[in-house]
């Protein structure tokens, strides 16, 4: 283990030398943070193709695509490629009310 011997420097210095030092160090590993939960968040941004789309919603590829044209599934356009994003995807989805009927 090494040793430190400080010499020249009160209490109260070194106390503050030690709470700069920290403080910055602290910075860092937010920093550091912040730019991890940004490129999770790019990485989550992730487009599916009509196939992969088809395959969650278990439907033809024809349903797939009436279903854009009606409007009932938003589709992007890049180039010749039509893509979906997972989440609106999701929000397409409409929950179903049962309703139960009493006969009387």
């Amino acid at each position: 283990m090494e040793q430190i011997f400080l010499q020249g420097i009160n209490v109260r210095d070194f106390k503050q030398l030690l709470e700069d030092t920290v403080e910055q160090k602290f910075k860092i590993l937010v920093q550091c943070d912040e730019v991890l939960n940004n490129s999770v968040q790019r990485k989550s941004r992730t487009y599916l193709s009509r196939i992969e789309t088809a395959k969650i919603l278990k439907v033809s590829l024809p349903t797939l695509n009436e279903w854009t044209k009606q409007g009932i599934i938003s589709a992007y356009r890049i180039g010749n490629r039509i893509l979906y994003k997972p989440d609106e995807i999701e929000e397409s989805l409409k929950q179903v009310c049962n309703l139960k009927y009493k006969r009387g």
